[in-house]
């Protein structure tokens, strides 16, 4: 468990936290990944005042540890009725829907929690969130309630979150009623300059771990050099790890073609010796599909492009990717003459009961091509190892967390604010890049 950088930037608000506690009157609500670093945050939290019978856990259940949980009921004092559990999730489910109904579900219990507590004031809330869905449950929740009764500062750490509040217009109108800006991590310099690094290591290891050491449940076979890959989305340290980093030696640069929506990004491909692509009509061109978005990048029109026996591996931090649910769904109406023939074998339609979620799935396509989703659409950088590299390494992110903590409580609500993205203050982003 890391702690050096949390408490050499805490150096840094050294007068502030003995003498103000910022986090005393807060409630906070963690909806990130529950990976090993997350327990260096949470007791930096807690110096900044956050009471641990005010902290409340519900993460993502393809990142839900219970050594995680253990060690903050054990060394922290939280309680074990603060975890919000998502045991329950299985892969026939729809990823997106379940856990949006989850949060909502849980938020709503922890509201009531919160407002049965004897106070004389109630505590405000701080958000922690991966993938926007707290500010979607709550744009659900006012259909229903038209009204939220308590203060509320919202962070988001993954771009995936970002590109929810762009694209949902009824999130923005929600957050801007109630007067709720979103202090974001995900464009920050120093996320964006160090930690591509940390994520591309991280992918290695996995995929390291994939290739020679996973059960047969989500085992995948190396590729050849012959092999060609399609990498949607370029991230520069993603393409080279890749092609030229380490000893996995994946692929030769060639037989990598690259697409991103983002023009740039397609000029620095260019410019590092990929190709672009963009010949979504073409047939059988791909073993390995490497997404890494934060979006869907493969719609189910492009299938065609996959060759047998290929390879969907995502990534990115959230279960988007690749149209997992899409193709269970067709797989189940097989029998509609309109649609994209997708079938599952029995053996593989009863895989996706299991209660261990982290499992490839094979799909055949017009009983022509086998097709395999790595680790059910979910990134493999979460294939329920606590810690994909070492933690230490994530000091970067934690130490991005408690400084937009700090901020968030900093930052006053203002109703019908046009500027609700608020981005990490400069002196913390050049502090923790320096």
């Amino acid at each position: 468990m890391s702690y050096r950088g949390c408490w050499q930037f805490l150096y840094l608000e050294k007068r502030q936290i003995e003498n103000n506690k910022p986090l005393q009157d807060y409630t906070i609500l963690n909806i990130q990944h529950q990976l090993g670093d997350v327990t260096a945050q949470t007791e930096a939290l807690i110096a900044l005042g956050a009471l641990p019978s005010n902290r409340y856990f519900l993460p993502p259940p393809y990142t839900h540890h219970r050594e995680f949980e253990l060690f903050v009921f054990k060394y922290y004092g939280i309680s074990k009725e603060n975890f919000f559990q998502s045991s329950s999730y299985r892969l026939r489910y729809n990823y997106d829907k379940c856990r949006l109904l989850q949060v909502i579900f849980e938020f709503h219990q922890m509201i009531k929690i919160e407002l049965s507590k004897k106070r004389q004031k109630h505590n405000n809330l701080l958000v922690l969130d991966d993938g926007g869905y707290f500010s979607e449950a709550l744009t659900t929740l006012l259909d229903i309630h038209n009204e939220i009764s308590i203060e509320t500062r919202l962070i988001e750490q993954t771009s995936h979150g970002m590109f929810k509040y762009v694209d949902q217009q009824d999130i923005s109108k929600t957050l801007n009623k109630f007067g709720i800006s979103i202090i974001d991590v995900a464009s920050s310099e120093s996320k964006k300059r160090l930690e591509p690094t940390i994520i591309a290591e991280a992918c290695l290891n996995m995929l390291s771990y994939l290739f020679y050491d996973a059960l047969n449940h989500l085992r995948v076979p190396k590729p050849l050099k012959s092999q060609n890959c399609l990498l949607l989305g370029y991230g520069q340290t993603v393409g080279y790890a890749l092609t030229d980093y380490g000893d996995l030696e994946l692929f030769s640069k060639y037989s990598v073609k690259v697409w991103d929506r983002d023009v740039m990004r397609h000029k620095i491909a260019e410019n590092n010796g990929f190709e672009i692509f963009n010949q979504w009509n073409n047939k059988e061109e791909f073993d390995y599909i490497i997404g890494c978005t934060g979006r869907c990048s493969l719609p189910l029109s492009s299938l065609s492009l996959l060759r047998n026996n290929c390879y969907l591996i995502s990534v990115s931090s959230a279960a988007i990717e690749f149209p997992f649910n899409d193709m269970i769904e067709h797989s189940l109406l097989n029998g509609n003459k309109n649609l994209m023939k997708i079938s599952l074998s029995d053996i593989q339609l009863n895989e996706l009961n299991n209660e261990n979620i982290h499992r490839n799935i094979t799909f055949q396509i017009k009983n022509q091509r086998n097709i395999t989703i790595v680790n059910g659409g979910m990134p493999i950088t979460f294939l329920g190892i606590l810690n994909p590299v070492i933690p230490e390494k994530f000091d970067l992110t934690v130490s991005c967390m408690i400084a937009v903590s700090i901020q968030a409580v900093s930052t006053e609500q203002q109703i019908n604010d046009k500027q609700q993205i608020i981005p990490l203050d400069s002196k913390y982003s050049k502090f923790i890049c320096n």
